[in-house]
């Protein structure tokens, strides 16, 4: 049977690998926080706060006495970036103090470290080449998605990597079969649904709307941006690929209870609804900001919970988890 979610009791701090593990759920949630203030940045035109330098601002850390809000921003979005970076190489360290060779948790933190040396580069080029505030560019139209995408898989791994310090059983994707081609094409899904709607905010961003109507005129008048045409794909694309996330999680609840990892699924059903609706109420009030993070956010939860999904359903469920000696 795999091994009991790490959330089910509390976290004891006397070992290694407890500490180990507690620091990776604190690491999640300073990258999240990076995620949903990149969006800040984006929404407000902050992009240029800092000029076109990276990673100091303006070629320091801090301008004295700066009220000029882009500044302030986007130099609180590079403090919380280089605060998880700290935090990532931190958890690398007690995963490789924590866990024996060849654990695989020790494989799984590296990658995700790889992941967010990425994700910090990409938004280094979009910096020093000046991909923002009103920039309109293809560059930006297709670095601005690739940004996305890449933070899901970043999270995916910081998943599998809280997954396996939890002492569950590896994944195993061959024995899978069809299980695991179902969960890889709604993996693909839930990353469309992402890149299109990273597109669209950037279009509702350079081309802002004063009324719904005048949005609509946008989305189907042959002289609008490309980028602007395309928004119509995003509700659709999230409609239709929602509905299949909540029908595959509700189908294989039973096996998640049996299994001890229930609230992925959960989750799943409930939050696709719950994303659904928010997604109508972003677009009835002109896409504010607030509604907007509040969007991106569940849609980093529902990749996450899709994640531990997968995890539960790929993992062999009579097989114990990577041998070593006791720590």
């Amino acid at each position: 049977m795999v091994a009991q979610d790490a959330l089910a009791a509390p976290v004891a701090l006397h070992t290694p690998r407890s500490r180990a593990r507690l620091l990776g759920w604190i690491t999640l949630g300073i990258v999240l926080a990076t995620i949903v203030m990149g969006a800040v940045v984006r929404a407000t035109h902050s992009g240029d706060g800092c000029g076109q330098s990276w990673p100091g601002c303006e070629g320091g850390l801090v301008l004295p006495g700066t009220s000029d809000m882009a500044h302030l921003i986007e130099l609180s979005h590079r403090l919380i970036s280089g605060l998880s970076l700290i935090a990532m190489a931190a958890l690398v360290l007690a995963v490789h103090r924590a866990f024996a060779a060849p654990h695989p948790a020790r494989r799984a933190v590296r990658w995700t470290l790889a992941f967010l040396i990425f994700e910090a580069l990409i938004g280094a080029v979009i910096v020093l080449y000046g991909w923002v505030t009103d920039d309109r560019s293809v560059a930006r139209q297709v670095s601005v998605p690739l940004h996305l995408v890449n933070t899901f898989l970043l999270t995916a791994f910081m998943a599998l990597t809280l997954w396996l310090m939890s002492g569950n059983a590896v994944p195993r994707l061959r024995a899978a079969g069809r299980e695991f081609w179902l969960l890889l094409g709604l993996a693909g899904v839930l990353l469309l649904m992402a890149a299109t709607g990273a597109t669209t905010s950037l279009a509702d961003t350079l081309f802002a709307a004063e009324t719904m109507a005048e949005g609509l005129r946008q989305d189907f008048d042959a002289e609008s941006a490309l980028i602007v045409r395309l928004r119509i794909l995003h509700p659709i694309i999230a409609v239709s690929g929602g509905v299949l996330l909540a029908w595959f999680a509700w189908r294989r609840l039973e096996v998640s209870e049996r299994r001890g990892h229930p609230w992925p699924a959960r989750i799943l059903v409930g939050g696709v609804t719950v994303q659904a609706m928010l997604g109508f109420v972003h677009i009835a009030l002109l896409t504010p900001l607030a509604t907007g993070l509040l969007h991106l956010f569940i849609a980093q939860v529902l990749w996450l919970a899709l994640s531990f999904l997968a995890l539960t359903l790929l993992a062999p469920s009579e097989a114990a988890p990577a041998t070593e000696a006791p720590r």
